[in-house]
């Protein structure tokens, strides 16, 4: 099989149909039928069948598809890596961070990199870090700064920077902040500013309601990105949310209750994560120690 063939595999896999495919490639259908047929041949089984809408991968095509995933990027690390050796530190460093990361643990460390490497380029993806963390398994970023994932079956290695604690965050004048040691019973009422439910943290809040037999939070805003602007929706409201170290001092009139942790634990460790297996370009590891000096 030549390495060419995977990336015939994968394209069909990406836009669900071989015509499409072929016009992607810039290679006739025919000539990537033959090439599909051929894998087959070797495989011995088929790997795709056709629906109404286009073709789709079949059991035993799903699996193969998965290694040649990782063969592809294995291939394409190995790559990297003749590349580097052969042009010495230069380089394009893709660098993704979670909105809940503080912007200058991570601005501070790429300064620092651009300063000691003229010839270094990055390239900077804010996002949630789910997001993130499909990005680098693809193998469209180098290095992630998040809070550590469940998971990974040992795909992905962590690199701790910090550990911190979440806080459940309202106005000044909210008449909670009167009380001491808040439950979880004393949040019942209240109207939350919180992310999706396919996002960790919400899923962890509306765990910690669940255990204690109450009824999830009150949503009045649901959003599906994470950003300290969004805090500014808290101005002159009774709703609470829930944020990272990252926003104190962010907007004034904000502050933190005093929540009992045992209900409602959202201690978080945030570090580096790159795949295991992936070649690290010497960027990649100099800009892992320039965050964890920064971190400490």
């Amino acid at each position: 099989m030549e390495t060419r063939d995977l990336d015939y595999l994968l394209a069909i896999e990406k836009h669900g149909g071989i015509g499409k495919a072929a016009e992607a490639l810039g290679m006739s259908q025919p000539a990537l039928t033959k090439a599909i047929q051929r894998v087959e041949a070797q495989a011995g089984l088929a790997l795709f069948e056709r629906t109404a809408n286009g073709v789709v991968p079949t059991p035993p095509g799903a699996l193969f598809l998965a290694r040649a995933r990782r063969i592809a990027l294995e291939y394409e690390d190995a790559l990297k890596e003749m590349h580097a050796i052969r042009g010495g530190e230069q380089g394009m460093l893709r660098i993704g961070y979670s909105p809940t990361v503080p912007d200058t643990l991570v601005l501070d460390a790429c300064r620092q990199l651009l300063k000691e490497r003229p010839a270094a380029r990055l390239r900077l993806r804010r996002r949630l870090a789910r997001e993130l963390v499909d990005l680098l398994v693809a193998g469209e970023l180098d290095l992630i700064v998040a809070p550590e994932q469940d998971g990974d079956n040992g795909e992905l290695s962590f690199v701790e920077l910090f550990c911190d604690t979440l806080s459940v965050l309202a106005a000044d004048t909210h008449p909670l902040h009167r009380k001491r040691n808040l439950r979880l019973v004393n949040l019942v009422d209240q109207e939350w500013l919180l992310p999706g439910p396919t996002i960790p943290l919400r899923q962890k809040i509306d765990a910690a309601f669940e255990r204690q037999g109450l009824p999830a939070p009150r949503l009045r805003v649901e959003t599906d990105f994470g950003s300290i602007s969004l805090l500014h929706l808290m101005r002159d409201t009774t709703m609470l949310c829930v944020a990272g170290t990252e926003s104190f001092g962010t907007l004034e009139g904000l502050r933190a209750l005093n929540v009992d942790t045992k209900e409602l634990d959202l201690y978080r460790h945030i570090g580096v994560i790159f795949r295991t297996q992936a070649y690290l370009s010497p960027l990649a590891q100099r800009t892992i120690v320039l965050l964890q000096e920064r971190a400490s």
